[in-house]
């Protein structure tokens, strides 16, 4: 009767210990694909300023309103490393006008792939070099 009572006990405690590790385990995953997200939505917005023409497309004001929304979930769920660089660029002027915007940008870009991929295995070279074109030069 005792043994039944303690193996009764034991289900018990493992399945409890099986959803609380379930559900934070969820919950970590649900950060990281918003914060994932966040970074990738940012990065489109920049490409797709890097190639549209403000002065004659309306589609200017919808495409700012799309990066200032990927900029507070980037601020909301990035990582505190991530948010410093991103305030390093916007300090720079986030534009990629110099070297330094340029590396400050790479940099960022840098950051939000470990901290999305948990991978360090890509240069910063290589990562500007596909980013901005190896043909770019700060003017």
């Amino acid at each position: 009767m005792t043994a039944a009572i303690f193996s009764f006990i034991g289900i018990v405690i493992g399945a409890a210990l099986q959803y609380v590790f379930t559900r934070h385990l969820d919950n970590l995953r649900a950060h990281r694909d918003a914060r994932t997200k966040a970074y990738t939505d940012y990065l489109r917005c920049v490409s797709e300023h890097a190639n549209l023409d403000q002065m004659h497309s309306s589609d200017g004001h919808e495409l700012g309103a799309r990066t200032a929304d990927a900029k507070c979930r980037v601020c909301l769920y990035g990582s505190s490393q991530v948010v410093a660089a991103f305030a390093q660029f916007e300090r720079l002027g986030a534009t990629m006008n110099s070297q330094e915007q340029q590396s400050a940008f790479t940099r960022m870009v840098t950051i939000m792939r470990h901290d999305s991929t948990g991978s360090a295995g890509v240069t910063s070279g290589d990562l500007q070099v596909v980013l901005l074109g190896a043909d770019r030069r700060a003017t």
